[in-house]
């Protein structure tokens, strides 16, 4: 920052404002030389180069602020459904306790009576685990998607593509190829995947 009496300037020019020049006007000259000015200007843009620098580190701040509101939201939702899984489960497994329990009971008195036992098989091969079941498949799913995931990058790299769907692409120019196969094969691990989570194929 130069050394620069604003406040003499800042007097000198309102006096030479007025339309009474009874002013030296030589004083006001004698303060606003060229090296005053040229400092002035090397100030202002300073000055908004440095406003230019605060405005950009306050895009980047909002941009960031942005892009962890939406992580912390995806956190949550991750942890509702979580919650939501795992209390579908808890509760499944208290069903299935309490089931058991009372079958021991009922298998017992059965024998002690010399009734046929076939009613407590029948009976636990009826019990649905929607939620149990749903977990499970979702856990294969993403075992299943683990191996998408490695089959596409090793497609793409083997056949030096910039991702799987350029080699996806390209299928039709060769036909019958390795490359077809492999990709075919890809895309029906994709359909696997689907499949499990419906709940089929398991």
């Amino acid at each position: 920052m130069s050394k620069i009496n604003y406040q003499a300037l800042r007097e000198a020019a309102e006096q030479a404002m007025h339309d009474d020049w009874g002013f030296d006007t030589d004083l006001f000259h004698e303060l606003v030389t060229p090296s005053i000015v040229q400092a002035l200007l090397d100030e202002r843009e300073a000055q908004s180069k440095h406003v230019a620098e605060l405005e950009a580190n306050l895009s980047a701040m909002t941009e960031d602020h942005q892009k962890a509101t939406e992580s912390i939201k995806q956190a949550d939702s991750a942890v509702k459904l979580a919650h939501e899984t795992f209390s579908a489960l808890a509760a499944e497994n208290a069903k299935l306790k309490k089931f058991c329990k009372d079958a021991a009971f009922d298998a017992d008195y059965e024998a002690e009576s010399g009734m046929e036992r076939g009613g407590f098989s029948d009976t636990l091969n009826e019990i649905k685990i929607t939620a149990t079941d749903a977990f499970l498949a979702e856990v294969r799913a993403q075992g299943v998607d683990a191996a998408i995931d490695a089959a596409k990058n090793l497609v793409a790299q083997e056949y030096e593509y910039k991702d799987f769907k350029a080699a996806q692409s390209d299928c039709c120019m060769f036909p019958g190829s390795d490359l077809v196969g492999k990709v075919e094969m890809t895309e029906w691990l994709v359909d696997f995947a689907a499949e499990l989570r419906k709940g089929g194929n398991q």
